[in-house]
């Protein structure tokens, strides 16, 4: 009998472990679906589409808490935020937002969630925690994109029609700097290290690489309207979706130079990297899928059918929990 105990214990835990294992090392990509009102989530290990969740009225915006297993998403037309549960990927609550929200970030340890107010020139700071709390600050015109520092101090926020990038402190939630950049800039991408912040000009088909304790930059022109951009993580190579001309650029960051334009679908928008597995996903706007293209050799991989009008404008990309 006890034989038998020992070997039952045995095999459960060894069933345990590996189901844990296998959460732990899994990664997932969350889809704003603009036009069903839905969000694809997409097992990046198996690049299939586990589960479709009904949200609000045109999501578009994306953040994702490991840590604190959430994924928000900003409805524009509804105005609100979804809070979806990532281990059971549910709809836990939604947060009526005065305004209209369109880019999301979170700070690194999950507890404020930014939200680019696009029509009322400001950004919304949540506690999400106790999601009454809220404070805000007016920025420049249309505020887009949003990245916060690793080391939790800046709120980076690009406002396009001001052609500027916002720097905010996180603490007092004032503007300390306004950096000019290229004409609308919209996707912004802070490196692992805080070290460089990449704006994406879209009516001037370029990125602007800037160092973020000199604030000096460059513009390296990309394809023709850039929307959104992802670099690796040791901070070499820069990813960079170009919306009218269905690809994404590739550019070795050290040189400046394009290194690949890859072909992707139809006007691509939002860009994530899964760094573990070596991949790059590209939500379609106009083709209704996710392209994942290989960061090793910068070659298209698989595409994968979506929701309607795919935008995932953010981090969309969920590490093992």
């Amino acid at each position: 009998m006890q034989f038998f105990l020992i070997i039952w214990l045995v095999f459960t835990m060894n069933v345990v472990g590996h189901a844990k294992t296998q959460a732990e090392t899994n990664h997932f990509a969350y889809i704003t679906n603009q036009g069903d009102d839905t969000v694809s989530v997409i097992d990046t290990t198996t690049n299939q589409v586990l589960n479709t969740i009904k949200v609000g009225k045109a999501p578009v915006g994306v953040a994702i808490s490991a840590k604190r297993h959430r994924a928000y998403i900003s409805n524009v037309e509804s105005q609100e935020i979804s809070i979806i549960d990532t281990q059971h990927n549910s709809v836990l609550e939604t947060l009526k937002i005065n305004g209209s929200p369109v880019g999301l970030a979170l700070s690194v340890d999950g507890k404020t969630l930014y939200v680019a107010d696009w029509f009322a020139n400001k950004v919304l700071a949540i506690n999400t925690q106790q999601t009454n709390q809220l404070r805000e600050i007016s920025v420049g015109d249309a505020p887009a994109g949003l990245a916060v520092s690793p080391n939790k101090r800046w709120l980076y926020v690009a406002n396009r029609d001001s052609n500027d990038i916002a720097v905010i402190d996180t603490t007092t939630l004032t503007t300390k700097r306004r950096i000019k950049v290229g004409k609308h800039p919209f996707g912004l991408f802070v490196s692992a290290t805080g070290r460089l912040l990449v704006s994406v000009n879209v009516k001037e088909d370029s990125v602007s690489i800037i160092n973020t304790k000199t604030y000096a930059q460059r513009k390296i022109k990309v394809g023709y309207h850039p929307y959104c951009a992802a670099m690796t993580l040791d901070e070499k190579t820069l990813y960079v979706s170009n919306t009218q001309d269905d690809s994404v650029s590739v550019i070795d960051i050290a040189s400046g130079n394009i290194i690949a334009s890859i072909a992707v679908g139809s006007t691509p928008e939002g860009l994530s990297i899964d760094h573990a597995n070596q991949r790059a996903y590209v939500a379609n706007w106009g083709s209704n899928n996710v392209s994942v293209i290989d960061t090793s050799t910068q070659q298209l991989l698989t595409t994968i059918k979506t929701g309607e009008k795919s935008r995932a404008f953010g981090q969309f990309i969920l590490l093992g929990q």
